[in-house]
């Protein structure tokens, strides 16, 4: 008995077990399934009792409620579901299908249905009216959901996108999190969830997350502008809700603080003091946010160069100041005090220049000048170049040296002033200076020191370098002053010697005639050269005949005490013969013309004896005359017109002669005395005697010629032609011959203007002024005038030449 009491309760919990309790709305249609588990016919029973409601496939049709009622089969399956339409409250209880079989537990299945009902009142406690929820970022929020359930109790759930972030069968349902930047306006829905239905109820907020500004003024922390140029600096931040402030600042000293108030920075022309640290600031109800830009200004560098004297070695360094603080160098250059470019010596790298120590350079001041090195930053500024020079003036004091400019040979001219100059480098000053010709030593009282630039070769460079000029005059008096002379110059810091070499740079002096031999048909000269100038120098003679224009050379035999012959001379003709001498510095002038005839084949060869019988008194009496002239009687000499018909021409190295008997000479050197007093003291007047039958030379001044000329009366019909004087020359006529058609006159001829004295012609009686000379005024010349000799050829002026 009490087992089966127990068999009997185990079926009973077994059943209950079993029940599958369904909910389901009025008016839905509801399916209970059963599957057929053997070949038994299914029969399904429902309230109350458990009533048959179905056989098979069919529907008791004795129920009230058989036309709502049906069973599901499909011919060939094992499923009879019972389906009911139009559920109601009368539907509600107890159904169990009975599948038959050997245990009866395992043949039923039992179904409970009851009438459900929906949640209400879903409500989200933290929205507004436009369905909102506020939060802040990082902060805790809680979410509250409530509903009032239906039949069956369901569950709550807080969703995002579909996922589930909450889910409880509660009537309250809360959900905390920390909203993150992401989950700023993000949707979050409350639902319900039940048996008879999946969501029955939901709702959706909105999630408004209040977060702090988000600033930033550039992605590059680092901004660089040149100097000059306009900044602007854009502060760009972010915020979802009303900003309290806003402000920039900057973060290094500034005269002038920063007064933005907007996003923009405007900086006009911005200057190396404006670069720095830049903080743009934005707060609003959450928090505060900031960023912050370093601003570079670049600008070209600045650049100095600094000397260090170490003891191995000498060291310039190049010294850059600009941003950016990165440069590259160029080569040093190395110039003179003018600013002549002597070399480039290489840079290390670094800005830095070890000056090389040359043997024998360092001693003679080549190191002095301008050390520059070029540095660049490749900032420019308007346009021009990156680079920027720096320089420093390197002193490099030492003993003095004479530069490579100088000459060791220079040149004077005879019986002139000459100048010794030389030019040489002498840091500190000299401090003695001193000149050594042979034995003999002069001192500084007789220079001139001058501070100049001079030229020298440094380091293979011609340059200008300062430097002094030393000027040594003196009186070339003689052949034997020109030889070696030596100049010593000291400093504080030692000697230096330059040794000079005068040479003579001029023309050769004039030679000499000795004598002159006339024959039948030859000349023979013997004559002296003088001093050659310098150079090697050779003698020309020049000879023709009287009446002919052009004159004929001949070289001579050599230097030195020479007889020469002029061979191939007709007999008893007159000839004019003169000498010069030539280098390559130019000619000599003339010597005197002297006037020769040859020999008549009648003469005797006694011309020997006819030359000492007659020659020789003339000469003595011509010294005479002259020693008379010197001590001042004149007149003696004034009394003197030679013979009749005799001609005396005579010039300062030109001068001819002649006689009755065409062999004497005279060279009447009484004039040139005269010329000679009045080249040393130019306040004497010159004073000429007139004889109209003599031509003469008066220095080079003036000459006269008083050979009778025949011209026509122009007192009775005047023709006149105007010519030019030129050159201070003219003629002036005077008569010799009485007749009113014929006119005898003096030729007056005037050399170069002389600008030392003025020029007077006086009369033989008391040298009374006849005639005043004005250069500058012009007189007419006669179409037919002309001078005796047609001679033109005067050697070329010996061109002096200074040499330094």
């Amino acid at each position: 008995m009490r087992i089966l009491q127990l068999l009997s309760l185990f079926l009973t919990f077994s059943e209950l077990l079993a029940v599958n309790v369904l909910y389901h709305f009025e008016n839905e249609t509801v399916i209970l399934p059963c599957d057929q588990l053997s070949n038994k016919t299914i029969v399904w029973t429902g309230p109350d009792n458990y009533t048959t409601y179905g056989y098979g496939d069919i529907i008791d049709p004795n129920l009230s409620k058989s036309k709502r009622l049906s069973i599901i089969h499909v011919n060939g399956s094992l499923q009879y579901n019972l389906q009911i339409r139009h559920f109601s409250s009368e539907d509600e209880g107890h159904y169990k299908c009975i599948r038959g079989g050997l245990l009866k537990g395992l043949k039923e299945e039992f179904f409970t249905l009851t009438i459900g009902t929906s949640p209400s009142n879903l409500t989200i406690v933290e929205e507004d009216s436009q369905h909102i929820v506020y939060g802040y970022l990082n902060r805790v929020l809680d979410l509250h959901c409530t509903v009032i359930h239906g039949i069956p109790n369901g569950k709550l759930v807080w969703k995002v996108n579909n996922k589930i972030l909450e889910e409880k069968r509660t009537a309250l349902l809360v959900y905390s999190f920390k909203p993150k930047q992401e989950d700023h306006l993000q949707n979050y829905t409350c639902a319900t969830k039940s048996d008879i239905a999946q969501y029955a109820m939901e709702r959706t907020v909105q999630l408004f997350v209040y977060m702090p500004p988000i600033v930033s003024i550039s992605l590059n922390k680092t901004l660089g502008i040149l100097e000059g140029e306009d900044l602007t600096l854009y502060c760009n931040y972010s915020s979802n809700h009303e900003l309290k402030e806003l402000k920039w600042q900057k973060m290094f000293p500034h005269k002038r603080p920063l007064d933005e108030r907007s996003p923009y920075l405007n900086i006009i022309s911005i200057n190396r003091q404006n670069a720095g640290k830049y903080k743009c600031t934005v707060a609003n109800m959450v928090g505060i946010a900031s960023d912050i830009v370093t601003i570079e200004v670049y600008y070209p560098p600045t650049v100095h160069v600094t000397f260090e004297d170490r003891e191995n070695n000498r060291q310039l360094n190049c010294l850059a100041n600009g941003v950016p603080d990165q440069y590259i160098y160029t080569l040093w250059e190395h110039r003179s005090e003018y600013s002549d470019l002597i070399r480039y010596l290489p840079d290390n790298g670094s800005g830095r220049l070890i000056l090389p120590t040359t043997k024998g350079e360092t001693d003679r001041h080549h190191d002095r000048g301008f050390y520059s090195c070029q540095a660049s930053n490749n900032v420019s500024l308007n346009d021009s170049s990156s680079f920027v020079r720096g320089e420093y003036f390197l002193n490099a004091p030492g003993k003095p040296y004479f530069v490579t400019s100088n000459n060791n040979t220079q040149y004077g001219i005879k019986d002139q002033m000459g100048n010794l100059t030389i030019d040489f480098v002498s840091f500190p000053e000299i401090e003695n200076i001193s000149v050594i010709d042979g034995d003999m030593k002069h001192y500084k009282d007789y220079y001139t020191l001058e501070s100049m630039s001079v030229m020298d070769k440094v380091y293979n460079k011609t340059v200008l370098v300062n430097g002094s000029r030393l000027v040594i005059s003196m009186n070339i008096g003689n052949e034997n002053d020109f030889r070696s002379y030596t100049i010593k110059l000291r400093n504080k810091f030692g000697l230096a010697n330059f040794t000079i070499f005068l040479r003579s740079a001029s023309c050769p002096e004039t030679p000499e005639i000795m004598k002159i031999m006339p024959k039948t048909s030859k000349i023979l000269i013997q004559w002296r050269a003088k001093f050659h100038g310098g150079f090697p120098q050779s003698v020309v003679i020049q000879y023709r005949r009287r009446d002919v224009q052009y004159w004929n050379e001949i070289p001579v035999s050599g230097p030195g005490m020479q007889i020469d012959s002029i061979d191939g001379l007709t007999s008893g003709t007159e000839y004019l013969i003169r000498i010069y001498s030539e280098n390559i510095k130019g000619k000599s002038n003339f010597t005197d013309v002297k006037l020769i005839r040859t020999g008549s084949t009648k003469v005797s060869d006694n011309e020997t004896l006819v030359f000492f019988v007659l020659v020789v008194p003339f000469l003595i009496s011509i010294g005479v005359l002259y020693w008379q002239y010197k001590k001042g009687n004149v007149r003696a000499l004034e009394r003197i017109s030679c013979f009749k018909r005799q001609q005396f021409i005579y010039e300062v190295g030109v001068g001819a002669v002649e006689n009755n008997v065409y062999e004497m000479q005279n060279n009447v050197e009484q004039h040139a005395v005269a010329q000679n007093a009045v080249a040393q003291n130019l306040d004497v007047p010159v004073y000429s005697s007139i004889d109209r039958r003599a031509n003469l030379t008066i220095g080079q001044t003036v000459s006269y010629s008083t050979t009778p000329k025949r011209k026509r009366n122009y007192l009775e019909k005047r023709k006149e032609n105007r010519a030019s004087v030129g050159q201070a020359s003219g003629t002036v006529n005077s008569a010799t011959k009485k007749g009113p058609d014929r006119l005898s006159y003096i030729e007056v001829s005037f050399e170069p203007n002389p600008n030392e004295y003025k020029f007077y012609i006086h009369g033989s009686e008391n040298r009374t002024n006849y005639v005043d000379i004005d250069f500058s005024k012009k007189v007419s010349s006669y179409a037919d005038s002309h001078r005796e000799s047609d001679d033109d050829s005067i050697p070329q002026a010996c061109a002096m030449q200074n040499y330094e």
